[in-house]
């Protein structure tokens, strides 16, 4: 019989702490929880019952998965279980010479995208990186771009320049006649200016017309900014996790 506990779903990411619990049909999407390596609170977590199982996907290095199994075993006694990308999985192949180097977020957004979508598409993940993804019609990886995210990018400009400020991140177009501004709008512009160039390239191999699934902190900011068509999913990281779990379960 199996048991009636969820699982607890985890997409750690370089910011943010995104988590669900899923089990029996059952989806329930916690509030994230900011990193801050070892002054992380995870408080948030405390209230929940010991899941059936931990799930992690960690895109933040060794120190944050250290510090996250710290905690799971010592509130629950549980080891959580890290997942990485695979040569194939869940309808999904990867081009990669050495499956396992590519990050485990990129791989389960795709998995994750694979289930709604079984045309050609690409994934845009938007949080301290932009990761763009294409995945065939035949649900092969092709392959895909990274670079800085939209607030990571003005903080390296923020701190290689002393003399430019910034009050908050927002796009207020491109005639801009402040300096803040100007650097908030300018990290925005920029960065969909990169993802359309690599949406453009992209259709050389994925055709015209290909689903762009939108995923990640700044997905809603960024998604009204790009002149073509693109859905948000929040979530597809932890939806890619939870495909992963259901196979396995």
């Amino acid at each position: 019989m199996s048991s009636s506990k969820p699982d607890l779903l985890i997409d750690h990411g370089n910011s943010r702490i995104k988590w669900a619990l899923s089990g029996a049909g059952t989806w329930s999407r916690g509030e994230p929880i900011g990193y801050r390596s070892d002054e992380t609170d995870f408080s948030a977590l405390e209230s929940i019952e010991a899941p059936q199982s931990i799930l992690v996907s960690n895109s933040a290095g060794p120190q944050a998965l250290a510090c996250l199994e710290d905690f799971c075993e010592s509130q629950w006694r549980l080891k959580p279980r890290i997942l990485r990308a695979r040569s194939a999985q869940c309808g999904v192949t990867s081009s990669y010479v050495e499956p396992e180097s590519l990050g485990s977020d990129r791989w389960l957004a795709l998995i994750a995208a694979r289930q709604l979508c079984k045309g050609p598409l690409a994934v845009i993940d938007c949080g301290t990186a932009i990761t763009c993804d294409a995945l065939s019609a035949e649900g092969v990886f092709l392959g895909g771009v990274i670079s800085a995210g939209p607030e990571a990018a003005t903080q390296a400009l923020l701190s290689k320049a002393a003399h430019l400020d910034l009050d908050e991140m927002r796009y207020t177009g491109v005639f801009n006649t402040d300096t803040s501004s100007a650097v908030s709008s300018g990290s925005l512009v920029f960065t969909i200016g990169g993802v359309e160039k690599a949406l453009t390239e992209f259709q050389s191999k994925l055709g015209n017309g290909f689903r762009v699934l939108m995923t990640g902190g700044w997905a809603e900011t960024l998604t009204p900014l790009l002149s073509i068509d693109a859905t948000v999913y929040p979530d597809l990281v932890l939806q890619g996790i939870q495909v992963v779990a259901g196979q396995e379960s």
